[in-house]
């Protein structure tokens, strides 16, 4: 008989570890979103911000939906089917919440944000293990660093698919065991697996994890591992399989639309020294100001957000220090060895590929402009532009600098190594304290509304058609966009139907096309709503088209034309010649 001794001093601390792993997370979000987050009944999902309004009716329209093919197509967000893909309504999640049942339980959007807590901590320790960290507390400090990463912390304040940066480390993860410890079949299946679970959250993801990806089959073909060459090739297929069926499951054809091609390229791109300036930094004294932060450095209009890299003083502080430690020993041992970079330059080549990508076609250090690249044309320009917002590709970057950094401090002494990372964790927490006040106060209350409740409450509105003039994209004003918002949601829920919808893909027709019964009043039985937010002018402009109408009514920021609006609560009918330009 073989009898296994059991240590308990050593169990127990491995389950206060996981216990502390997971809890101090679950807390986290708790006590920036509420503990109730993730319940569909949440009031925050009666009426969400920005673009969760968009997200959470994306997801209400396919709950709304019988059963059909393509599974994630919608009907009635627009002219033509869109699948909630274009809506970043993390359709994995939200597929699984309908065959379930469990829609009325849980919102995908807060679901997903409170799974991500645990999951990033739980990730980077992962990713810490596979570089060597096996000290129990070390890893704790590391995987609560990586909740304080800023660009993380920034997603959250509506980008909820974009939170998923745990998918990232995992990508890193698999990357290093496979790096250092071989290729396996099991690991190309997690690979595979990480792909198809992308296509179905974020594609952005895609590109980094396909780097990271790549860096595993090129270091598996440079170490000559025995049946490397078949396995690669397995791996390609697998991948490559997964992401194919994954695109076809959820509908990546329906919504898509025109991306910018070669002209949004640049905009959201990285500052050269974003990842070291301050950014909505508490340390740097940038204060919240109820929609951003004062003094940040924004070079081209689209950096301080969607190019948002800053590291962290604390994660800063300790990146520099430890990689100037590893120069300096490099330098001692007279360099490193060629077993080291055949191992590790797919990696390298991987994160510098991703770091020029995020910096891309127009680069600029602070507000300084330092070059403009030849720009992609045709077919290649519009796949690109489908990624305009490169400047997010250098996550997965700093999140293996943050990991290099932990990994090399836990080689310290154990004292010594345990107070730097107490430490800088102090610092990180300190200096990210404004971004999760913004955060906080972003979901602490409803959007309010900018337009009267009767409007699509009354049921002489109800299930009816709703024809914006001018559609959500051929708006210019910022105003009437969260107006519009706003009301596709309140619109869907009693069960109306629009010509226009904000999605990842500008799929509205031409501006300049007005359709011919916009002019003139509605005929008997004509049951469709036109509406014109009015780009704050009282005459002219955007409602010159019905400047003729005589069913018209204001309804404050715009005018809803129609039959039988009269007695509606908050609606004004129109006089005749009102709205005619002078």
């Amino acid at each position: 008989m073989v009898s296994f001794k059991v240590d308990p001093k050593s169990d127990g601390s491995r389950i206060l570890f996981a216990l502390a792993a997971t809890l101090i997370p679950v807390v986290l979000c708790g006590f920036m979103f509420g503990f109730d987050i993730a319940s569909a009944k949440a009031v925050f999902w009666t009426r969400p911000k920005g673009d969760m309004a968009v997200m959470n009716a994306g997801y209400e329209a396919f709950l709304r939906q019988p059963w059909h093919w393509p599974l994630t197509a919608v009907s009635g967000l627009g002219d033509k089917p869109i699948s909630i893909v274009f809506t970043d309504s993390i359709p994995w999640l939200s597929l699984v919440l309908k065959a379930t049942g469990l829609s009325h339980v849980f919102n995908p959007i807060g679901l997903f944000l409170l799974l991500s807590y645990p999951l990033q901590a739980w990730s980077m320790i992962g990713l810490l293990r596979a570089l060597g960290v096996t000290d129990r507390w070390t890893l704790l400090l590391g995987g609560l660093m990586a909740l304080m990463v800023p660009a993380w912390i920034a997603r959250q304040f509506g980008h909820i698919a974009l939170s998923g940066h745990w998918i990232l480390l995992l990508a890193l993860t698999l990357s290093v065991r496979s790096a250092r410890e071989g290729l396996t079949w099991r690991r190309i299946a997690g690979f595979a697996a990480l792909l198809a679970l992308v296509v179905g959250v974020h594609a952005y993801h895609l590109p980094p994890v396909g780097a990271v990806f790549g860096a595993a089959l090129l270091a598996e073909l440079l170490q000559r591992r025995a049946g490397a060459w078949g396995r690669v090739a397995g791996a390609v297929v697998l991948a490559g399989a997964a992401i194919a069926v994954s695109v076809w499951l959820l509908d990546y054809r329906d919504g898509r639309g025109w991306t910018g091609a070669a002209t949004a390229l640049g905009l959201y791109s990285m500052n050269l020294v974003g990842p070291f300036w301050p950014q909505a930094s508490t340390l740097a004294g940038q204060a919240w100001n109820g929609s951003w932060y004062e003094g940040v450095m924004d070079a081209t209009g689209g950096q301080s957000f969607e190019g948002f890299q800053y590291l962290g003083a604390g994660a800063l502080l300790l990146v520099l220090a430890m990689a100037g430690f590893q120069a300096t020993l490099a330098v001692r041992q007279g360099g490193v060895s060629k077993a080291f970079w055949v191992r590790w330059a797919p990696m390298t080549l991987a994160m510098l590929g991703l770091t020029v990508w995020a910096v891309g076609w127009s680069a600029y250090a602070f507000k300084t402009h330092i070059y403009d690249l030849p720009r992609p044309k045709g077919e290649i320009a519009e796949v690109i532009g489908g990624f305009r917002a490169y400047g997010r590709f250098f996550w997965a970057v700093g999140y293996l600098l943050l990991a290099l950094a932990v990994t090399w401090a836990s080689r310290l002494p154990r004292r010594t190594g345990m107070a730097v990372l107490a430490a800088v964790l102090a610092v990180q927490a300190v200096d990210t304290s404004h971004l999760r006040h913004g955060v906080r106060e972003t979901f602490a209350s409803l959007d309010p509304l900018s337009y009267p409740v009767a409007l699509v409450s009354s049921p002489k509105t109800a299930n009816r058609p709703w024809v914006f003039v001018p559609t959500y994209y051929c708006s210019a004003n910022w105003r009437d966009l969260r107006v519009m918002r706003q009301m596709f949601q309140a619109i869907g829920r009693v069960g109306g139907t629009g010509n226009t919808f904000p999605t990842a893909r500008d799929s509205d027709p031409p501006c300049i096309v007005t359709r011919p019964e916009t002019f003139v009043d509605a005929a008997p039985g004509d049951r469709r709503i036109t509406v014109v937010v009015a780009d704050g002018v009282a005459r002219g402009g955007v409602l010159a088209p019905i400047a003729k109408r005589t069913d018209c009514h204001h309804f404050g920021p715009g005018v809803a034309c129609g039959r039988d609006l009269a007695g509606i609560p908050g609606l004004t009918p129109v006089k005749p010649g009102e709205l005619a330009a002078p």
